[in-house]
């Protein structure tokens, strides 16, 4: 009887103890799962901010090569939309204490060119194009990986904004290349 009584609190302590521990493991493995999606989060949103960036230099490149004006409305609007996206990136990365560096030029969106004018225009249309449905993979990556709420917002809200960009480049491509092929 004398053992029951000393065998039973000792008992009760050891599964308090283990439970305990579990709930500590438990509470850790919680804070590490989310410490790897705030640093996915921060991952994504420094992606896809370089590569709205990298968008509105590619404008800023067909800008000074389109003595025609072909295209001017196009990267005109193109350009006024991501610098919108660009502000609203770095406003919710301020709220999220994240820091977006300021990244210097891409490398090849001034490079010397051997080809003609028509020919560089669609050239970085194309990569205007490419740079978008990238940015649209990051944004859908970004609202999956997130249970953030302004995260989710923003990866739909710019996500439609680029499938309608993306419709109106591919409008201009075709019409340039109709233009080409008239020449």
């Amino acid at each position: 009887m004398l053992l029951l009584v000393f065998a039973t609190p000792v008992l009760i302590s050891c599964n308090y103890i283990l439970e305990n521990n579990k709930r500590k493991k438990d509470i850790v493995s919680d804070i590490q799962t989310k410490i790897n999606t705030y640093k996915k989060e921060a991952e994504l949103l420094l992606r896809v901010s370089r590569n709205n960036l990298d968008i509105i230099e590619l404008c800023e490149a067909i800008k000074h090569v389109d003595t025609l004006k072909n295209v001017a409305q196009l990267t005109e609007r193109l350009e006024k939309t991501h610098f919108e996206i660009s502000k609203n990136y770095n406003k919710l990365a301020e709220d999220k204490l994240i820091s977006i560096p300021t990244y210097i030029s891409i490398n090849n969106a001034f490079e010397f060119r051997d080809d003609d004018n028509h020919a560089f225009i669609e050239k970085k249309l194309k990569q205007i194009l490419n740079k978008t449905e990238t940015q649209i993979q990051l944004l859908n990556t970004l609202g999956k990986t997130t249970n953030n709420v302004e995260f989710k917002v923003l990866a739909i809200k710019d996500t439609h904004t680029l499938k309608s960009n993306i419709n109106k480049i591919e409008d201009t491509l075709n019409r340039l290349n109709q233009e080409a092929q008239e020449i």
